[in-house]
């Protein structure tokens, strides 16, 4: 009989839910027996379950109507972040622009073709960059090209609508150059730290840290006056010549992002 005692056990179940059942109509009181009584835990604990089964699905719904709103923020917020990086870029962009049109009020007398840099030389061979503008804009190899802040470099190649630009801090690019202050003489020649070195100047020549070096027009290749750098070493070794000078560049490659061209001038092709 003990194992048979599932079936006692689910009589005395049917009994409990009969009893429930006629709990309302007053014959209730005929079945109360023991055994109903026996299972008033049995019900009190089943009825718990049914409140906490309740509650639980209840907060899981409230559970998924958080995270749907969660998620709908999420969304929010990224597209407000979006619109801010937007308008930051935007701003920066007018910035440059208005940087530009300064230098082109500040130098009148010549034409400018204004470009965008879309390219560095991905290789460590040359110090260059690409524009987008081309032979069908105006540019032509040879061009001087600048930025608001000083010279940038020549046009080596170009294209139809591109043109590849040299930049003065190429090793192989050669500038007669005169400092501001003192008119001394030198050539500015590329380095590959990305600096300049003027290069011939006498060790007794008046030259200080700080001042400023521009183009001296000699030659023919470069127009005169154009901002080349400023002047961050002077060395005088007494086995040596010349004085040793550093040049930090005026328009640093890492921050090119607009540019002019100088359409108007034509370099001189000396014999």
């Amino acid at each position: 009989m003990t194992g048979r005692w599932w079936l006692w056990l689910l009589a005395l179940t049917i009994t409990g839910v009969l009893g429930l059942s006629f709990s309302g109509t007053g014959m209730a009181t005929d079945l109360k027996s023991p055994a109903v009584e026996a299972l008033a835990p049995v019900q009190g604990g089943l009825h718990n379950l049914v409140v906490a089964l309740e509650e639980l699905l209840e907060g899981a719904r409230h559970a998924g109507d958080l995270a749907r709103e969660n998620q709908q923020l999420r969304r929010e917020v990224d597209r407000l972040q979006a619109e801010v990086l937007r308008t930051q870029e935007a701003a920066q962009e007018n910035q440059q622009l208005r940087a530009l049109l300064n230098y082109q009020r500040d130098n009148p007398g010549r034409e400018y073709q204004p470009a965008s840099v879309i390219a560095y030389d991905p290789s460590n061979l040359r110090r260059s960059v690409m524009i987008n503008r081309g032979r069908e804009h105006g540019v032509q190899k040879g061009m001087v090209v600048v930025s608001d802040l000083g010279l940038v470099g020549k046009v080596v190649e170009a294209f139809p609508r591109a043109a590849r630009v040299l930049l003065v801090t190429d090793p192989s690019s050669v500038i007669t150059a005169v400092a501001q202050r003192s008119r001394v003489q030198g050539v500015a020649a590329g380095r590959a730290d990305g600096s300049l070195a003027l290069q011939y100047v006498d060790r007794a020549a008046d030259l200080r840290e700080g001042d400023l070096v521009l183009t001296s027009g000699l030659g023919g290749a470069y127009p005169k006056g154009l901002l080349l750098g400023k002047v961050s070493h002077v060395e005088a070794r007494d086995q040596d010549l010349f004085k040793e000078v550093r040049i930090l560049p005026a328009a640093s490659a890492s921050a090119l992002e607009t540019v002019l061209v100088l359409t108007d001038f034509t370099p001189v092709e000396l014999p």
